[in-house]
């Protein structure tokens, strides 16, 4: 096996000269939007836009990363049915090359108490919150060239590693995804390195404002929310790494503690 320093680094041109292509999933809105849009600025990235429905938002990201030269594709997918929806994401972002950084941003986020639980609500946050970033992972590693290094990002939640008392099946799915997080970092190591993002308060959730504040108030160190440049200033940061892997990084103004 050969170690990482034989490796091409993920954010190096292709040997065709192309800029790396990313993967960013859950891209049309909220923090994948930016993640998107950084990433085409900053690292000046070609960006597979993954999106569920909202096909609007998603074709106004394409816009504007097109917009700074870059090269960009949209694609649907229902990450409910994580490994049909795994294919049809890299199928889609064979387009523009083999992928070299892959961000699993998608997320659902409900809240639901332990009476009112049921086996749907379950699977959904599942399938889609832990079990789709494992598809999507396994189907970046097949594509990824022999040679080449890769990055893999999954966005998790301050909740992962210090439950609260809401959200019990979305916290599950979270923490699971840590867990997931860090035993890939070492079944993919050394070609792959495979890191989380845990944020906090960075945007509420639609409908929530006044709940958003309060919390802040309340649990956030920092008294302040973040934005969602934080954690596009996180994801560059170990993108641009070489030697970090299997960290969860948060980005959560203390309130993890």
């Amino acid at each position: 096996m050969n170690d990482s320093s034989d490796l091409r680094r993920p954010l190096d041109d292709a040997p065709n000269g192309q800029r790396p292509v990313a993967v960013v999933t859950g891209a049309a809105k909220r923090i994948g939007r930016h993640v998107a849009l950084d990433l085409a600025k900053s690292l000046q990235l070609d960006i597979v836009i993954h999106y569920g429905r909202s096909a609007d938002a998603a074709n106004e990201v394409a816009n504007e990363v097109e917009a700074m030269d870059r090269r960009c594709v949209t694609v649907s997918a229902d990450l409910a049915d994580p490994e049909v929806a795994s294919k049809t994401v890299f199928e889609a972002a064979g387009e523009l090359g083999p992928a070299t950084v892959l961000i699993n941003c998608a997320a659902i986020f409900e809240e639901c108490e332990l009476p009112d639980v049921d086996i749907e609500h379950c699977q959904r946050h599942i399938a889609i919150n832990t079990l789709a970033p494992v598809f999507l992972s396994q189907a970046f590693q097949r594509q990824l060239p022999d040679g080449q290094a890769g990055h893999i990002i999954n966005l998790l939640d301050w909740r992962a590693t210090k439950p609260p008392a809401t959200h019990l099946v979305y916290t599950a799915s979270k923490a699971a995804l840590a867990s997931l997080t860090k035993t890939m970092a070492q079944q993919l190591a050394p070609a792959i390195q495979v890191n989380g993002i845990a944020p906090g308060a960075i945007l509420p959730p639609p409908g929530k404002e006044d709940w958003h504040d309060k919390r802040v108030k309340e649990t956030v160190h920092l008294q302040r929310p973040g934005g969602p440049q934080d954690i596009c200033d996180a994801a560059v940061y170990l993108l641009k790494s070489s030697f970090v892997t299997g960290e969860i990084l948060h980005v959560a103004g203390g309130e993890q503690m």
